[in-house]
């Protein structure tokens, strides 16, 4: 039974294990194992039914739970989510219209990416009334606006790369039973096979993040869109070694152009107008003058070179904003939004 199948995975390994299934069974089952490090537990789980570790979240019965998501295919929630990976703890957010994943670095970058409520094909939530509401008759149902913890983004990756290649098809689900408790993350390849993944990657308390919008719209002084192929491409031409990267936007010809800076002195310009084919809308009321680390245009260019269409803003105080919209393969889309801040000019 399975209490003697673990004694025997105890006492003398996987590989007699392994035998034992197949000899109980009559075929040879999937490798069973599991591995703890600090920030994360994983279990792979035999279909036919033998608990190889009843401490898993997938074998007890799930109550309580605050989050449980289902996402058929993750492929491009991988790709986003190690394009955004350049730091290793980022905040989640869990509301009713999704999930948003943030990171920061240095107070000079930020990245969220949004993944929509559209790109599941089961997302359940329960947000617990706040506290300033229960004492609050007239307004009984107020909650709180989201779910909030600390996650290591590279563990919740790796997790991920586990069944990102191959031809098979697999999904993922997400759980989290309440504030504190780990994210659980269940992946399972369909197939002949049918293995199941397991990993429970530990959170965190949330950490301050930097409040950057562009919700006043009064300081917003250009507002463009263009495909995101060619401003991938037109990036990828730039110098890649260059230290800064000027950013003009003008109402007079060529209306938007980047200038790189590098060592000795080096530069290159490129110069756009808006009759180019690249734009697909172009809007300015203010001449704007920028410059910015080129490093932070090469960490964006990570997800751009994902993008179907790029929102780029900039308003008053140099704040740059690109938003970047990525389709998935189920025609939803997935969001991810930089916020770049301005190299402080020597008037400053």
């Amino acid at each position: 039974d399975k209490t003697h199948l673990l004694e025997l995975e105890s006492l003398f390994g996987e590989a007699l294990l392994t035998r034992a299934i197949g000899i109980v069974y009559g075929k040879q089952p999937i490798v069973s194992y599991y591995s703890t490090t600090d920030a994360c537990q994983c279990g792979f789980l035999e279909v036919p039914g033998i608990i190889l570790n009843p401490k898993m979240v997938t074998q007890s019965q799930f109550s309580q739970i605050q989050f449980q998501a289902v996402l058929n295919n993750f492929a491009m929630l991988y790709n986003v989510m190690k394009a955004v990976n350049f730091v290793d703890n980022a905040i989640v957010q869990l509301s009713n219209d999704g999930i948003k994943v943030i990171v920061e670095d240095a107070k000079s970058i930020q990245a969220s990416s949004y993944i929509t409520r559209a790109c599941f094909s089961e997302f359940k939530l329960a947000i617990a009334k706040s506290a300033s509401t229960e004492d609050s008759p007239n307004n009984p149902t107020a909650t709180l606006p989201f779910i909030s913890f600390g996650l290591n983004l590279k563990v919740f990756t790796d997790c991920l790369s586990m069944f990102t290649s191959g031809d098979y098809d697999s999904s993922l689900k997400l759980i989290q039973k309440g504030t504190g408790a780990p994210l659980i993350v269940i992946l399972e390849q369909h197939g002949e096979d049918s293995l199941i993944t397991e990993c429970s990657v530990r959170t965190m308390d949330p950490f301050d993040c930097m409040e950057l919008d562009f919700e006043d719209e009064q300081q917003i002084v250009s507002k463009l869109n263009v495909k995101g192929t060619e401003f991938f491409q037109l990036l990828s031409e730039m110098d890649r070694n260059c230290d800064e990267i000027e950013v003009v936007i003008s109402q007079d010809a060529p209306h938007l152009m980047f200038h790189s800076f590098g060592e000795l002195h080096s530069e290159t310009s490129v110069e756009i107008t808006n009759t180019s084919d690249m734009l697909i809308t172009f809007n300015c009321t203010d001449a704007s003058r920028n410059r910015y680390k080129f490093h932070h245009f090469r960490l964006a260019m990570r997800t751009l070179a994902l993008a179907s269409k790029v929102a780029l803003r900039t308003n008053s105080e140099g704040l740059l904003g690109l938003q970047v919209m990525i389709e998935n393969n189920d025609s939803s889309h997935i969001f991810v939004e930089y916020f770049i801040l301005p190299l402080m000019s020597e008037g400053d």
